[in-house]
């Protein structure tokens, strides 16, 4: 009997102590995504090397991010801002501006732009080159190139 009386003792507790209250977490993750686009228009490949370009618009870049922290953005060159002959030291420089900023290319680093901060991302920027042009005759035969690369990463 004793045993018995502990039992309804414990249920009458039991009941007298359930919730009146419950919680649900509702929860969603969102995956970091951070891409570029390069978007290089005909003339990028086509340059006349004989005429001077001003702000020649050579590109578009897509931009996009949704990282928590910003994003940052890296332009260098293969040949630090040189159009150079294929196979061969002669060069054309030229001079670059992504977006409205000049961009540093003369070193192999190149030049990092920052995007602090938390935000959705998706922009498009102009790229443009600048240069001075050289008669056909002061200038070697044969393809002048460089490579630029854009890279994007979170800060």
């Amino acid at each position: 009997m004793n045993k018995a009386l502990t039992f309804l003792s414990f249920l009458s507790l039991v009941s007298v102590n359930a919730a009146t209250t419950g919680t649900l977490l509702l929860q969603g993750v969102v995956t970091k995504k951070l891409s570029i686009q390069v978007n290089a228009l005909a003339v990028a490949s086509a340059l006349d090397l004989t005429a001077t370009q001003t702000d020649l618009l050579v590109a578009s870049v897509n931009e996009k991010s949704n990282s928590n922290t910003g994003y940052k953005v890296n332009v260098k060159s293969a040949n630090l801002g040189k159009l150079k002959r294929s196979g061969a030291a002669e060069v054309v420089s030229y001079s670059m501006k992504y977006g409205t900023s000049s961009v540093d290319l003369s070193t192999a680093s190149g030049q990092t732009f920052n995007n602090a901060g938390a935000a959705v991302v998706n922009v498009n920027k102009d790229v443009k080159i600048s240069y001075t042009g050289t008669p056909e005759d002061s200038l070697i035969e044969g393809t002048y190139s460089d490579t630029v690369t854009f890279e994007i990463s979170s800060i």
